[in-house]
């Protein structure tokens, strides 16, 4: 499972958790996903989205880009500890971080 922390000058702002499947929109749009109300972010900015055991991040033809770890990208697999800017490195960032999922039989322990 992944974990994304909204992060504003290192403190953790928001906390959101991505099963498999799952699609999260980054943007100033109050219908967005994560909202980040600046006006260096685009209403409709970025995207990231979780496929089975992996993480994309998107760029959705924002004005001022979408970086990772530093890097403008359009699209990009992320990864444990990359950190995901939106529109520029004084807004929020967007910390991945993964966890271990939790098994049913982690619940289903049978004594004898």
């Amino acid at each position: 499972m992944f974990k994304l922390e909204l992060r504003f000058q290192n403190v953790t702002i928001s906390e959101y958790t991505l099963r498999n499947g799952d699609i999260r929109i980054i943007g100033r749009s109050s219908e967005s996903h994560i909202m980040i109300d600046d006006p260096h972010v685009s209403r409709r900015h970025a995207r990231i989205a979780r496929w089975g055991d992996q993480l994309f991040v998107g760029d959705e033809g924002s004005k001022q880009g979408t970086l990772v770890n530093g890097e403008q990208i359009i699209c990009a697999k992320l990864k444990h500890g990359d950190v995901v800017n939106i529109g520029s490195s004084q807004n929020p960032q967007v910390v991945i971080k993964t966890i271990e999922e939790e098994t049913l039989t982690d619940f289903l322990k049978v004594t004898t």
